[in-house]
């Protein structure tokens, strides 16, 4: 694998989970922890993070150990002068940006649809 498309998926990871933070602290800090979640008329937990993790995920709070688990895989770029494989940490990459994108549109979706939206948003489906 290409040492630039690596960096590219870890840049790409980095920005997608910082902004999967950003959504999960300003629901925390708008309806509290235990706030419920849920894909609209559906039965589903979050199916990537229940599929790769067994977390179910019912409430803000839940979303936690998944974001946590996103930002654990997302490593650093490759350096300058450093040639080592990296498939590996691009692949994590990859996986830590399904999980925040799974998390965004949660989160997206729990605020458009709450009673008093804090945030009005039109995500396409990403899956």
């Amino acid at each position: 694998m290409s040492k630039i498309v690596a960096a590219a998926a870890v840049r790409g990871a980095q920005k997608v989970v910082k902004e999967a933070e950003d959504f999960i602290n300003k629901a925390v800090a708008d309806k509290g922890e235990s706030q419920k979640v849920e894909f609209p008329e559906t039965a589903f937990y979050l199916p990537m993070a229940y599929a790769l993790m067994g977390v179910e995920v019912k409430t803000v709070g839940e979303m936690k150990p998944v974001l946590e688990e996103a930002k654990s895989l997302v490593g650093e770029e490759p350096g300058e002068r450093v040639w080592l494989p990296y498939l590996g940490d691009a692949l994590d990459a990859g996986v830590a940006t399904l999980l925040a994108e799974e998390l965004i549109v949660l989160s997206a979706i729990f605020m458009a649809r709450s009673p008093n939206p804090i945030v009005t948003v039109s995500l396409p489906i990403l899956f």
